[in-house]
């Protein structure tokens, strides 16, 4: 029964959403880059869903975080503990934190999607587009089987990002309230 299900709603999803290519594609992953150039700074809400099979319910936090470009984030959870994480590109951190910020500076320059360190396939529906990253280089393909990014469908701002990883676990990251280009207090970026 499941399976009969399974395959009446394939054609409904093929029809919500499909594949982009050629000029059409091109175009949305312009949009999507121009709407979130990481050239900037940013602030913004989010809501992260961690979803877990070794959890009996989805781990919800929320907070908010900052960004200067190009190597410096504010992360900061409120609810359901508080909690900080800043990292500020002139300090030197130990091994782990440089390699972050190696990767959020690859981040800046190449922005959110780039055919360099992914196999890119886009999707269209009238909610949006969907990019669908598929990791090339081996450390991010030993985290991420693939993350996805959902964007506006008017404007290509970004929405929500699902970080699905090996071991089958996921991450949804949903923003809210976002400023660009607005000048940020360097002290927000000074560890406490």
């Amino acid at each position: 029964m499941i399976l009969l299900l399974s395959l009446c709603c394939l054609p409904l999803r093929a029809q919500t959403a499909q594949v982009l290519e050629g000029p059409a594609r091109d175009k949305a992953i312009a949009t999507i880059l121009q709407a979130n150039d990481l050239k900037t700074t940013l602030q913004f809400r989010f809501v992260m869903t961690r979803h877990s099979a070794m959890l009996t319910e989805d781990l919800v936090s929320r907070g908010h975080a900052a960004y200067a470009y190009p190597d410096k984030v504010r992360w900061e959870v409120e609810q359901p503990w508080k909690s900080l994480f800043v990292m500020n590109g002139t300090d030197k951190g130990d091994r782990r934190q440089q390699t972050l910020l190696r990767n959020v500076e690859k981040l800046g320059e190449k922005g959110l999607i780039n055919e360099e360190d992914f196999v890119v396939t886009v999707y269209a529906s009238p909610q949006g587009w969907q990019v669908d990253l598929q990791p090339l280089r081996r450390d991010l393909s030993q985290l991420f089987n693939r993350i996805t990014l959902l964007t506006d469908a008017r404007t290509g701002e970004l929405r929500s990002v699902v970080l699905s990883e090996q071991g089958g676990d996921t991450t949804q990251l949903e923003f809210s309230a976002v400023i660009r280009g607005k000048a940020l207090d360097p002290q927000i970026f000074v560890q406490p």
